[in-house]
């Protein structure tokens, strides 16, 4: 009888021993859980301010250049037709007059550049891949712009194409200020695992300490970062530049 009570009390100090060890291993894998949940979560918020500070950098720079537009060119054409203007002798002189009549259509289609850089329009009316060709025809002759297209662009959220178009449309405004070419491509190959694009251009390219150092680089890396893609520069001097960018389709 002795021996059957020391069992059942060894038997129960076990059991207990047992059941606590198995309510501290639960407890501990909860708290590992919660731990990597919160890393995640923080993980999160860390990833949306970044993308949210790279929007605003981007936003402030298109307001400097805009602004710039705005005071170098149509600024200084106004002052100079107001001069014009109000000088009683441009109204009997023939050649100030076609002056005149000559900066007005430059100053409206300024103006117009001007709204079209702040949104296009025509992206909501008629779909990315119309917009860039439109934005190809405006380009001057002496730059050659091929646009290739691999598989069927399916239309995606106008906000996201708006990155895409601004990609684009600031790639191509850094080769016609600083690349000296004569071709530029616009490859875009859209599958079901991934948009893939690819901009490139014949010029004199560019080195790797310049990579850091702006030429609107900076804006179309963070444009990139903020729809989630990845990209790569490849450039070498006197070998032009090729931008690969890949994001992956939801």
């Amino acid at each position: 009888m002795v021996i059957e009570i020391q069992f059942i009390i060894v038997f129960t100090i076990v059991l207990t021993i047992i059941i606590v060890f198995i309510f501290l291993l639960y407890r501990a894998f909860i708290n590992k859980i919660l731990q990597e949940k919160n890393i995640q979560h923080e993980l999160a918020l860390n990833h949306q301010k970044e993308i949210a500070l790279q929007a605003s950098l981007v936003q402030e720079n298109e307001r400097k250049r805009i602004a710039e537009v705005l005071h170098d060119d149509v600024g200084n054409k106004l002052n100079i037709l107001s001069l014009w203007i109000n000088n009683e002798d441009t109204w009997n002189d023939e050649r100030s007059k076609g002056i005149i009549v000559q900066q007005i259509p430059e100053l409206i289609e300024t103006t117009r550049n001007i709204s079209h850089s702040l949104y296009p329009v025509n992206l909501e009316k008629f779909g990315l891949i119309l917009t860039i060709e439109a934005l190809i025809a405006n380009v001057d002759k002496s730059l050659s712009i091929v646009l290739l297209m691999q598989h069927q662009y399916q239309p995606r959220d106008i906000s996201f194409e708006l990155q895409i178009y601004r990609i684009i449309q600031e790639f191509l405004s850094n080769v016609i200020k600083h690349a000296k070419a004569s071709n530029m491509l616009i490859h875009i190959r859209d599958t079901k695992g991934s948009l893939c694009i690819i901009l490139s251009d014949d010029g004199v390219g560019f080195d790797h300490s310049q990579l850091q150092e702006g030429m609107g680089l900076e804006n179309i890396d963070s444009r990139i970062k903020s729809i989630d893609g990845r990209c790569k520069w490849k450039s070498k001097k006197g070998k032009g530049v090729r931008l690969i960018i890949a994001q992956p389709t939801l």
